[in-house]
C-alpha cells in the first residue's frame, strides 16, 4: 500500500459508502473499487463488508485504518520538517493566550515575529489560562503562554516573565493607608478578580486554602480592564496582576497594595512533551523566549 491507497482506506472509513468516497477523492467509483481490490488481494483479507448499504470494517480492516492515520500522521509530519528546512519560507502555528497576557506583552510581538518571519501563519486563541492548557495537551493547539504552575505531567513549562499579584483599592477605602496585606486580612472581604476560567483564580484559591480560609467573591469576571474599572467603582478589593494594573491605573489616588509573603504571578510558554515539533514552532518558541527575557526581566 501507498500513501494515496491509505488516503483512500480512510475516505471509504469515513463516508461508508464507495460513491461518496470517490466523489471526495475526485476518482470514478470504478477506480477506487479496483483500488480497494487491488489492496484485499495484496493483503489477503477484506477491509469492508457491506450492511443496510453501508461500507463497514472488518477487523482486519480496523487495524489497517488505525496503522493508515498513523502512518499519514507521519507523513505531514516529515513533509512539515521538509517545509521548515527550506529556510522558514512557510509554517504554521497555532497558539493560545488569556486575554490580559494578550493585551500586556502579544501585539508588538507578534508584529516583530511576522517582520522576521512572513511565511509562518499563526492561528492565535484567546481563552482562560485552564483551557489553554487543556487544549495544548488535547493538541488542539500547539502552544501557549499561561500563568505558573500548570500541574500537568505531559506539558513543558518554559519560565517567561516574574511579577506579583497585588490587592488595589481606590483612595476611599478602608485599607487605602496600607502598606502590605496578607491572605488573612481577607476574612470577610469581598474580592473582585478573574473567574475559575484562569489560573489566576486556583492560585487565589490554594493560598486561602493554606490558611483555612474560605474567600468571598464580590464579582468575578474575564475581562482585566473591566474588573479594575469595577473594583474601583464599586469600592471594592480586586486582586490583579501588578503589569495590568500598572497599564490601566490613570489615577494616582489608586492605591496599590502588595502582598506580604509577595504572590508570585509568573508567566510560561507550555508545549506538549516527547512530540514532534516544527521548526516554525521552535522558531517561535525561540523568538518568544528571546523578545520577552530581553523586554521585561
Amino acid at each position: 500500500m501507498d500513501l494515496r491507497e491509505m488516503r483512500y482506506i480512510l475516505e471509504l472509513a469515513k463516508t461508508k459508502h464507495m460513491t461518496t468516497a470517490a466523489n471526495n477523492l475526485y476518482i470514478s467509483q470504478p477506480a477506487l473499487y479496483k483500488s480497494l481490490k487491488k489492496i484485499e488481494q495484496e493483503l489477503d483479507t477484506s477491509l469492508f463488508y457491506k450492511k443496510d448499504g453501508e461500507l463497514l470494517p472488518t477487523d482486519t480492516g480496523r487495524i489497517v485504518i488505525e496503522k493508515s492515520q498513523e502512518i499519514l500522521k507521519m507523513a505531514v509530519q516529515m513533509e512539515d520538517a521538509i517545509t521548515a528546512a527550506k529556510n522558514l519560507k512557510q509554517g504554521n502555528v497555532s497558539f493560545g493566550f488569556t486575554s490580559v497576557i494578550g493585551t500586556l506583552y502579544l501585539p508588538d510581538l507578534f508584529i516583530r515575529f511576522q517582520e522576521k518571519y512572513p511565511g509562518i501563519k499563526l492561528d492565535m486563541r484567546e481563552e482562560g489560562g485552564t483551557r489553554l492548557a487543556d487544549l495544548v495537551e488535547k493538541g488542539e493547539i500547539d502552544m501557549a503562554i499561561v500563568l505558573r504552575p500548570v500541574h500537568s505531567d505531559i506539558l513543558n513549562e518554559i519560565p517567561l516573565i516574574k511579577n506579583q499579584l497585588v490587592a488595589c483599592v481606590p483612595e476611599n477605602h478602608p485599607w487605602a493607608e496600607k502598606t502590605s496585606v496578607t491572605i488573612n486580612d481577607f476574612e470577610n472581604m469581598p474580592i473582585i478578580t478573574f473567574n475559575e476560567n484562569f489560573n489566576v483564580y486556583g492560585q487565589i484559591m490554594e493560598h486561602f486554602r493554606a490558611v483555612n480560609l474560605q474567600p468571598q467573591f464580590a464579582f468575578l469576571g474575564a475581562d482585566g480592564q473591566f474588573l479594575y474599572k469595577y473594583a474601583m467603582a464599586s469600592n471594592n478589593v480586586a486582586i490583579l496582576p501588578k503589569p495590568m494594573v500598572d497599564l490601566y491605573r490613570t489615577d494616582e489616588k489608586i492605591k496599590v497594595i502588595p502582598f506580604s509573603p509577595t504572590f508570585s504571578w509568573e508567566l510560561c510558554l507550555i508545549f506538549p512533551k516527547n512530540t514532534f515539533l516544527s521548526s516554525a514552532s521552535k522558531a517561535l518558541i525561540t523568538f518568544i523566549q528571546e523578545y520577552l527575557l530581553t523586554k521585561y526581566n
